[in-house]
């Protein structure tokens, strides 16, 4: 255990120093009120949504045999029967293909002249009657309508559908009157279609885009317990969806959620009010790599309460009758940029060593100290004089010695935290995710706090069902 290392060294410069009574200093806690926060996180999850069951939806809401006419005296009067097969949609880019076939027959006869005879018009000759696809196969057409898809500012899925194409593949000409039925077969039939453009809106703005981005937001905004350590916030800023693309295999809607975070960990709970869900913002020309700076802040209190919990007495042998027992270490806080710990020992000689050390973490993420004073006192006597003292030669020792190398912990970290974000967050919501880098970029102290700043990349995904 390297923190012992250093009480060694001090420990054993107990029984080579010369005894002077003094007052030991009153270490000066002044420090930093405030300390300036990282940049925000940015998170860019790809998002997926299956558009499958609202497309089918469409498909089942609407009728799938259509008649109607128009029966005037004079003129043409006419009867179909439209029946249509299931949909077809093809999904690209931004937009929802919808693809229709199917067959009618029409019946018509034509009066030239009607006169009113007892109160009521009829036709003064016979009337002429002619059909298509009556008694006969009927005649086939291909219709298409285009869905233009967007996101609006409160998260709904917006659609907007038109005919883009009518096609009558067996055209319909009554020659005995000169007729051509094609006009009157493709109003009708569009007539009759025209609530499939509200029902594949209806269904498509169906999709549980807003629901489930209030329930993400508000789920984001619930602390999560790591015990025995703390609570995670993810403190959600903003939220945005970009890059919406559809996508025909699986019939899928992709797109990006962007969010705005000031993540924190915190040994102790925080009473933070929950937020409801802002407009959609999406960041204009933002990264797919999620940038995420998360500052760990731990108050001495609870490191203590760690330390309580988890330091075991520790035995330094001097010689084989003298020994001390490291029985306890304690954080009293900040001097300056440094950090006091109070240690004690008991054994051959009882008293308690003062360590003041200034932590730092290189770049090759190795915890290291330098700055090192110490200072002891005991029951019977204090050492060496008033002034803090260290033999240049130990401390040298003392700093050269301190050198965690901190890849483990933060490879153990990173494992952690990917299992914890591959998870189901809310029903029908999977978040998924790799962490590619995890550095500490900072280490602080402030009056009542330690304060960590980490750094981590990755690529996260939402998945909707």
């Amino acid at each position: 255990m390297k923190a012992i290392n250093i009480v060694v060294f001090l420990i054993l410069g107990l029984f080579s120093c010369k005894t002077i009574k003094i007052d030991l200093p009153v270490p000066d806690f002044k420090v930093v009120e405030e300390v300036s926060a990282p940049e925000p996180s940015f998170l860019s999850l790809e998002t997926e949504l299956a558009l499958k069951p609202y497309l089918s939806e469409a498909d089942k809401s609407l009728d799938k045999k259509f008649s109607g006419g128009e029966e005037p005296c004079e003129g043409i009067q006419y009867k179909y029967h439209f029946d249509r097969e299931p949909l077809s949609f093809e999904l690209k880019d931004q937009e929802v293909l919808c693809d229709i076939d199917g067959k009618f027959d029409l019946s018509l006869s034509y009066c030239p002249d009607c006169q009113n005879i007892f109160g009521e018009p009829t036709c003064i000759i016979p009337r002429v009657s002619a059909s298509c696809g009556v008694g006969e196969p009927k005649r086939k057409v291909h219709i298409t309508y285009s869905s233009k898809i967007g996101i609006t500012e409160d998260f709904s899925l917006h659609a907007q559908t038109k005919l883009k194409a009518f096609q009558l593949i067996d055209p319909c000409k009554i020659t005995v009157f000169k007729y051509d039925a094609t006009p009157t077969i493709q109003k009708e039939v569009k007539t009759s279609l025209v609530q499939l453009e509200k029902e594949v809106d209806k269904q498509l703005a169906s999709a549980p885009i807003h629901s489930t981005m209030t329930e993400v937001w508000k789920a984001l905004q619930d602390p999560i317990l790591v015990a025995p350590y703390g609570y995670f916030y993810l403190r959600p800023q903003q939220i945005g969806i970009d890059n919406l693309t559809l996508k025909n295999e699986g019939q899928k809607a992709y797109f990006t959620t962007q969010m705005v975070a000031k993540p924190l960990f915190s040994t102790d709970a925080i009473d933070r009010p929950k937020t409801r869900l802002p407009k959609n913002t999406p960041q204009v020309n933002a990264s797919k790599i999620s940038v995420f700076n998360l500052r760990t802040v731990a108050s001495y209190d609870s490191i203590n309460r760690f330390l309580l919990r988890d330091f075991d007495t520790q035995q330094i042998k001097i010689t084989d009758k003298k020994y001390i027992n490291i029985d306890k270490v304690q954080v009293l806080g900040p001097q300056g940029e440094r950090l006091v710990l109070s240690v004690q020992f008991s054994g051959t000689k009882k008293g308690t060593l003062y360590l003041v050390v200034q932590p730092y973490i290189d770049p090759q993420q190795h915890l290291k100290i330098r700055d090192v004073d110490y200072e002891l006192r005991t029951k019977s006597v204090l050492l060496h004089s008033a002034k803090w003292i260290l033999n240049s030669k130990l401390k040298e020792q003392l700093e050269a010695n301190i050198d965690i190398d901190l890849s483990p912990i933060l490879l153990e970290t990173k494992a952690a935290i990917e299992q914890q974000i591959n998870s189901e967050i809310t029903k029908g919501v999977w978040l998924q995710g790799k962490i590619d880098e995890l550095i500490v970029q900072n280490l602080l102290l402030t009056t009542g706090f330690l304060v960590v700043d980490l750094r981590l990349n990755g690529k996260l995904k939402l998945k909707i069902e």
